[in-house]
């Protein structure tokens, strides 16, 4: 019982600690800083906030993160807040407006690097809290107002970044404080004297791009640890002359590049591996002047003004592994000179003035003769060095390889970019681990023979490109062939002809392909070849017109289906459009009021009530209503719509306004001559008419006596037309003769008209039928 209890505790435990861990780094995730990028789920916690405006430290950050990146702002303060991320590791706050750190940082235990580069800040005291940071181990203040480094302590800071500041003096009391330094960056500052300071830690110093002067003998006596020191770029810099030079034990590498120096002044420094002493002016190089330099494993002398070597300026260097002495004068190497140099791997000599290949004794495995003026090579040139296994002689002036070179190591030969004309089939004979050879760039015309590399049975790349090459496809195909074979040993697009013209640019296998392959058919294989040649193009050429037929076919019908539908298109739209025309006539026509026309004939008498209120309404006046003309025997209103259109579309001629009143007189007479006659002519027809009314005279004497009224000014309104102009309304108005009424003219149909005592007599033709307006007598009958 007890032993499940306990393991039912120990399952609740396990559940609640992995419930927390869950809880902690859901809130961690939660708690992340605007404008920034949060990795708090990967190891380290990051937190990067650069380059984002902010102004003040923030403040919800998160206390787990273990690398917090706030440079590229414009922080000028840090508040007490900082002391809440105990698990920080790395702070950087460089490229801000900092002038000065917290008083108390003293949570931020695991603190291990801290940039405050490139801020404002004056003074170390500034930033003395730095000594409450058990674990600091690298400052950054570079590029600061800092005038030194007084008062900057911490018993654990190990690396110390004050480049470009504005340090002008290295005192004896700058690195009190830092009891554990072991390395400082003193670059960029406008150091000039160095006052013998004291590190018994410090192993690494750089006071590049100074401006140191003299530096004592006991200059770095201080730093009893020192190895290695860079004082790179300071031109004025003097630190060996014929009396004293620099000293120190332990110093190993030491780099003065750059310095203006006019000797090595090593002899003090005993202790020294690597050196350099680049871009100088050194010119001599005296007999054993690297005598006391016995551990010196590297040693860089390139670019300086070197034009001799003695016998032996490089005696005692039993050590030496790596020489450079190129970009100098040298015009000649004496042949022992590297004969002590038992270890030496690697010699530069080039982009010097050698004009033969040099005779050496050494034990080199790498040399470099490129870029010299090399016109002459000895087949023994390799004799003498024994382990040589890569050989550059590109850019130089060689004419042609010796024959025979001898090399029973040699595995890589660089002759790129020299004048070489041909090759000798026996030039590589002797060399027989060669495994890679550089031609290219060189004056090779003719194929070489393949056997050339019979012996270099290890040979995998030959590079033959930017050569001249006149393809002589029977001379190439064993070249070609030889070189494409496996192990491929170059690019076959590299193999480019310049001759003859017609190939020029051509690759060789593009070139040649035509003579390379006439021989791989067999002249039965030729004609099975182009007969099955032949049925192919048969084949192609009777699919084409197939497919052509079809393609003209299809395109036939596709234009035909178009031409219907554009048809029945055009139909569709016709019959739409007589239908549109057809509603519209009958939308007029239900809409267009009814015109009732009624003959002239009927007008006898005025039209009833009803019949009034149906006719259209009249544009003129009523008066004329009674009124007949006859013409060519037929009778018609003189107001009617016809007749009103007629007039209208006659053209008004201007009046003649000149007319004396004689003529006017004369013409009054002539027109009451003619209508005199007019009414003699027709008196023939009123005896046989007067006798059909006799039945009933009352109604006869009244219709008589209305249509004689009609007749008389029909006649006269007819015998305008003889004249030589048409009369206007107006004056039609003027000149006829109006019925009597009593009083005015209405639209009364029940108004009365008088009767006129005419001595005319007019007989009018009996109507076939009674007028629809009807008989009703006149007002003269119901008088009488």
């Amino acid at each position: 019982m007890e032993e499940g209890s306990m393991r039912h505790r120990g399952v609740f435990l396990a559940l609640l600690i992995t419930w927390l861990t869950i809880l902690s780094i859901t809130r961690c995730q939660s708690i992340c800083p605007g404008r920034c990028l949060c990795r708090l789920t990967q190891l380290p916690r990051t937190i990067e906030c650069s380059k984002q405006g902010i102004l003040i430290f923030p403040e919800n950050i998160s206390n787990v993160v273990e690398h917090l990146d706030l440079s590229s702002n414009r922080i000028s303060e840090i508040t007490n807040e900082v002391n809440q991320l105990i698990d920080l590791q790395y702070l950087n706050l460089a490229k801000n407006q900092l002038k000065s750190l917290p008083n108390n940082i003293e949570e931020l235990r695991k603190l291990r690097r801290l940039d405050l580069s490139d801020n404002l800040i004056a003074n170390t005291a500034d930033i003395a809290s730095i000594s409450q940071l058990p674990s600091l181990a690298v400052l950054y203040i570079s590029r600061n107002l800092l005038p030194d480094l007084k008062g900057l302590t911490s018993e654990v800071l190990q690396a110390v970044d004050a480049g470009h500041c504005l340090i002008k003096v290295f005192g004896n009391e700058s690195l009190n404080g830092l009891s554990a330094l072991n390395t400082l960056s003193l670059a960029g500052n406008p150091l000039k004297s160095i006052q013998i300071p004291v590190s018994e830690t410090l192993r690494w110093l750089d006071m590049s791009d100074c401006a140191l002067n003299y530096l004592n003998p006991d200059t770095f006596v201080g730093f009893p640890e020192l190895e290695e020191l860079r004082l790179v770029n300071n031109p004025t810099l003097v630190y060996s002359t014929r009396y004293s030079t620099l000293e120190h034990l332990k110093l190993k590498k030491l780099d003065v590049s750059r310095c203006n120096l006019d000797r090595p002044g090593l002899h003090g420094l005993p202790s020294l591996t690597q050196v350099r002493l680049s871009h100088n002016t050194i010119r001599l190089l005296p007999d054993r002047i690297f005598i006391k330099n016995r551990q010196l494993t590297h040693l860089y002398l390139n670019s300086n003004n070197l034009a001799l070597l003695n016998a032996s300026t490089f005696e005692g260097l039993i050590k030496l592994q790596v020489l450079d002495l190129s970009a100098n004068s040298l015009g000649e190497i004496h042949k022992i000179a590297f004969r002590d140099n038992i270890d030496l791997r690697l010699l530069n000599l080039s982009y010097n003035s050698l004009y033969r290949f040099p005779y050496l004794s050494s034990f080199i495995t790498t040399l470099d003769l490129s870029f010299n003026l090399i016109n002459y090579f000895r087949a023994n040139s390799l004799e003498d060095l024994s382990r040589i296994k890569i050989l550059n002689l590109k850019d130089n002036h060689l004419q042609s390889l010796p024959r025979g070179l001898n090399s029973k190591t040699l595995r890589i030969l660089d002759v790129q970019r020299n004048r070489l004309v041909e090759l000798h089939n026996d030039s590589f004979t002797e060399l027989p681990l060669l495994q890679k050879i550089d031609l290219s760039g060189n004056r090779l015309t003719e194929a070489m023979d393949p056997n050339i590399f019979q012996n270099n049975l290890y040979l995998i790349t030959v590079r033959l490109e930017d050569n001249p090459w006149r393809c002589d496809c029977m001379q190439l195909y064993d070249t070609f062939e030889y070189l494409m074979e496996p192990p491929t040993k170059t690019v076959r697009s590299t193999l480019i002809c310049q001759s003859p013209a017609n190939v020029s640019g051509y690759s060789w296998e593009a070139a040649c392909f035509n003579e390379w392959n006439t021989n791989l058919y067999y002249p039965k294989d030729r004609t099975w070849g182009m007969v099955m040649i032949s049925l192919l193009i048969l084949v192609v050429l009777c699919g084409s017109v197939i497919s052509i037929k079809h393609t003209l076919k299809i395109k036939r019908r596709v234009l035909e289906q178009r031409r219907q539908m554009e048809l029945a298109e055009e139909r569709e739209r016709l019959r739409r459009l007589q239908r549109r025309n057809q509603r519209l006539e009958e939308i007029e026509a239900l809409e267009a009021p009814e015109e009732i026309r009624i003959n002239p004939l009927e007008l006898v008498g005025p039209p009833s009530y009803e019949e009034a209120v149906q006719m259209q309404r009249l544009v003129h006046s009523m008066d004329a209503l009674n009124e007949i003309s006859i013409e060519n025997g037929t009778l018609r209103s003189i107001n009617s719509m016809d007749n009103l259109r007629t007039k209208k579309r006659r053209t008004r001629r201007p009046r003649k306004r000149t007319q004396s009143e004689d003529d006017l007189l004369r013409r009054e007479e002539r027109r009451q001559e003619r209508i005199r006659r007019e009414r003699n002519n027709s008196s023939g027809n009123i005896c046989d008419t007067s006798q059909l009314h006799n039945t009933n005279p009352r109604t006869s004497s009244v219709r008589r006596a209305r249509r004689h009224s009609i007749v008389d000014e029909t006649l006269e309104s007819s015998s305008s037309k003889d004249r030589p102009r048409p009369q206007t309304p107006t004056s039609k108005k003027r000149k006829r003769r109006y019925v009597l009424r009593n009083e005015h003219v209405t639209d009364d149909e029940d108004s009365d008209v008088q009767v006129m005592n005419s001595n005319r007599s007019i007989v009018i033709k009996e109507l076939k039928r009674e007028p629809k307006s009807g008989y009703r007598e006149s007002f003269m009958e119901r008088e009488s």
